[in-house]
């Protein structure tokens, strides 16, 4: 199988997206938040205007993102994809600074991840690129989970994607095996999407290697 993990929420606990505006963007970007809420503009969008309201050079980004705590059964999840030679990929719309950093401080740089490239345009100014961006993207997303994905081809192999949130939503229904918590798992019940539920990712392990015995 191919696994695909969301990052934001999944890895870690929290948003990282959101920890860094709330600390180190002015306060317009709750106007930008609420309008993606509000399905009036697309979250391509909304993350191009939010990430321009940041007043922080890359350090001191770097610094932040370094304490984020993730889920314990992470570590597990990725040890026994490799060991059993099952590709594990990130795939998040959120912020590749985040990503790269903190699967780095946890020993995981080599897990490949698609993300959302933060630059500078100033010292303290950055600002979005969106390398993973598709035109057609149902979503309108920065990353596009679903071309990443494959899910527009024939897969030779099963996927499976893990995720918690609204990015993971247009990509949940074209995969064989889906893992939710959170929005996910009630997008799910609305859309009568077969999922398996989890509250960590020690449940997912668990769940895809039943003769392994985690602690």
């Amino acid at each position: 199988m191919n696994v695909f993990c969301d990052f934001d929420g999944t890895i870690t606990l929290a948003d990282g997206t959101d920890e860094i505006l709330r600390r180190f963007a002015l306060p317009k970007w709750r106007e930008w938040e609420r309008l993606w809420e509000n399905r009036e503009i697309s979250s391509r969008e909304c993350l191009s205007q939010q990430i321009e309201l940041i007043r922080a050079n890359r350090p001191t980004l770097v610094q932040f993102a370094s304490d984020f705590t993730i889920d314990p059964g992470f570590i597990p999840l990725a040890r026994t994809c490799t060991e059993r030679g099952m590709p594990l990929t990130v795939v998040s719309d959120g912020l590749d600074l985040v990503v790269e950093t903190v699967l780095r401080r946890h020993g995981l740089s080599h897990i490949p991840y698609f993300a959302n490239h933060v630059i500078w345009k100033t010292e303290e100014n950055p600002a979005l690129e969106f390398p993973n961006a598709v035109p057609a993207c149902e979503s309108g997303a920065g990353t596009c989970k679903c071309a990443i994905t494959g899910v527009g081809r024939k897969r030779a192999i099963p996927s499976v994607y893990v995720g918690d949130g609204r990015s993971d939503f247009c990509v949940t229904a074209k995969m064989d095996r889906v893992y939710a918590k959170g929005a996910l798992q009630d997008w799910c019940e609305s859309q009568g999407i077969s999922y398996h539920p989890f509250e960590s990712l020690k449940d997912v392990a668990e769940h895809l290697f039943p003769d392994e015995a985690f602690v």
